[in-house]
């Protein structure tokens, strides 16, 4: 058996909400898969539940099982933050606690991780056990996140996810961004990928997601394109759409105007007052990308990029660092 430490090289997160019958068999699975292997610790946060969660995990008496409760329903963003702030591994492993991510399947992401030298494994569910209803939409989603932010993996909504520590250590989760780690990492330089993992039926309790959970996941795709591509250069984002309306908006009023020189009667036109709203808008666009621009540099802080100093390789060995201050 694993002997408690302070130093644990494995962390598994675990945020629940309700998921009171499946915690234990949970528990017993992740131990029984890690057992023998690198010091690890558990760590579960209850998002607030109200079923009989925080009793049972309150019963965890094992001293590498860590449950800590928040006040309220936060979300699983603010219940998987609380869980990276606590965690001490140098890799945090993440897992729902519904039993459908399958802790089995710890090892292949962690082998996955060694093989590739990747910074972050994301699970891929490729056969996924729920119904076409929240399939079908969840093959939308990653199918429309991998086209706009450039990521080219499956499954950005699995909860089975393996982590370097200096990834969570750079990237802030917050509102509902949990999904979109591996687009935030690979934007600061991480090395991201994916590795396939088995899924299982939900066999308690019911979903905590369900299509009003579509619109809010679109904002969040906007915010997350917003923050990569253009949170240095926002003129660039909001510009490009002021001169698209602008050039459509005088663009109309061009062609109402050479009409108005053979004698066409304009003023009535709804097509006027459309060119001038364009036009007032696309400009208004531009001057907001401006302020943006303005805002970015003024509060712009001084990052290292995770920049490196790389040093040749010698055939003999470093000098000590006490033998250079003599």
């Amino acid at each position: 058996m694993n002997e408690p430490t302070a130093f644990p090289e494995i962390s598994i997160v675990v945020p629940c909400f309700n998921e009171a019958p499946s915690l234990s068999e949970l528990l017993a699975r992740i131990m029984k898969v890690l057992e023998g292997g690198p010091q690890y610790e558990i760590i579960f946060v209850d998002d607030g539940s109200s079923d009989e969660s925080h009793s049972i995990l309150a019963g965890f008496r094992d001293p590498r099982v860590r449950c800590i409760r928040l006040r309220r329903n936060f979300g699983k963003a603010a219940a998987l933050s609380v869980g990276f702030k606590q965690s001490r591994g140098q890799v945090i492993v993440t897992l729902d606690a519904d039993l459908q991510d399958q802790p089995e399947e710890i090892p292949a992401l962690l082998q996955a991780m060694q093989a590739h030298g990747w910074d972050l494994v994301s699970g891929w569910k490729r056969h996924r056990q729920d119904s076409r209803g929240k399939t079908l939409p969840s093959r939308i989603f990653n199918w429309a996140t991998a086209k706009l932010t450039g990521i080219k993996i499956h499954d950005f909504n699995c909860g089975l996810k393996a982590y370097r520590r200096q990834v969570i250590e750079e990237i802030k989760v917050q509102g509902e961004m949990h999904r979109y780690i591996p687009v935030l990492a690979s934007y600061r330089g991480f090395c991201v990928g994916e590795a396939p993992v088995s899924h299982a039926a939900r066999r308690y309790g019911n979903s905590k997601y369900g299509a009003g959970r579509l619109l809010g996941g679109f904002f969040d795709l906007l915010t997350v394109i917003m923050l990569t591509r253009y949170n240095r250069k926002p003129l660039h984002a909001f510009g490009v759409l002021g001169i698209i309306l602008a050039t459509v908006g005088a663009s109309i009023e061009t062609y109402l105007a050479i009409g108005w020189f053979f004698g066409q009667w304009i003023g009535s036109r709804p097509a006027f007052q459309l060119g001038i709203l364009l036009t007032i808008i696309g400009v208004q666009f531009i001057f907001f990308g401006l302020l943006a621009e303005m805002i970015a540099y003024s509060s712009q802080e001084e990052e290292d990029y995770g920049a490196r100093l790389i040093t040749p390789k010698t055939e003999h060995a470093p000098r000590e660092i006490h033998q250079l201050s003599r």
